[in-house]
């Protein structure tokens, strides 16, 4: 696990921040990704999807990878304010890697009261398509819209978000979503997971990512000085990481 470390200027933030970006558990452990984020001391934390694997908790499997992110969500709830956002495995929506598969799973009316639960008394904020204001920013998530017809995100609510007369923060699981419906948008920092880093790296680019294909655009780092890449906590699965290690971003503004 590597911590990696990035500075912007931005005008509107009147004084610095450290926000931490963490995403993509996928049942891993968690220790390494704690103990980082308690020797950096970040002012806020933004968990940008995927650390719930279902949040239906349907099948054993399911609730056992569900254990290990409700172990982080509690861990890094007591270290600074954390703000949740829904990427597509929370969901249950899988088959976001571009090769013609979509796989649809329950609906929201299917999703566990236990969890939702869970979430709540973990002390983290979940953010469903809507925004909040902390600490004199507008802290918003974006739901990944797997689900949706076409698999569509949910934007309608996201000029309201941007008239906000602060800065602004959007957590958005899915970082292919910049160029269509955030880049234009008044939004200061946009904080992305899903890509899993291009799963390997070479020459520092990324070779695959779900929703990008061949070659992504978006995999980790930053870019245009307001889309922040996490390439996520997991360390392995059926296709090993090579040349990319899991990750806790620290973003520094001003």
């Amino acid at each position: 696990m590597k911590l990696s470390k990035y500075s912007i200027k931005n005008e509107k933030f009147l004084k610095k921040i450290r926000i931490a970006v963490i995403s993509d558990l996928h049942g891993s452990d968690v220790d390494s990704a704690v103990s980082l984020l308690q020797k950096n001391g970040p002012d806020i934390i933004l968990a940008a999807g995927d650390i719930l694997e279902r949040i239906d908790g349907v099948g054993e499997k399911i609730n056992k990878m569900n254990e290990k992110g409700f172990e982080l969500l509690c861990s890094v709830a007591k270290i600074a304010p954390t703000f949740y956002s829904l990427g597509n495995h929370e969901l249950g929506g899988t088959g976001s890697w571009g090769m013609g598969f979509r796989t649809r799973r329950p609906e929201r009316a299917e999703w566990s009261e236990e969890n939702l639960a869970r979430i709540k008394d973990s002390g983290v904020v979940l953010l469903d398509d809507s925004f909040v204001f902390f600490e004199g920013i507008a802290i918003g998530g974006l739901t990944s819209g797997i689900l949706n017809g076409g698999g569509e995100p949910n934007i309608h609510w996201i000029d309201e978000f941007c008239r906000a007369g602060c800065p602004k923060i959007l957590i958005c699981h899915h970082p292919e979503y910049y160029e269509k419906y955030l880049r234009e948008k008044n939004i200061d920092l946009v904080a992305s997971g899903h890509a899993h880093g291009g799963q390997w790296r070479f020459f520092g680019r990324g070779v695959f990512a779900p929703g990008q294909g061949i070659f992504p655009k978006y995999t980790k780092g930053i870019y245009e000085n307001r889309l922040t890449v996490s390439a996520g906590l997991k360390k392995g699965g059926m296709i090993p990481r090579i040349f990319n290690e899991p990750e806790v971003v620290i973003v520094s503004i001003n």
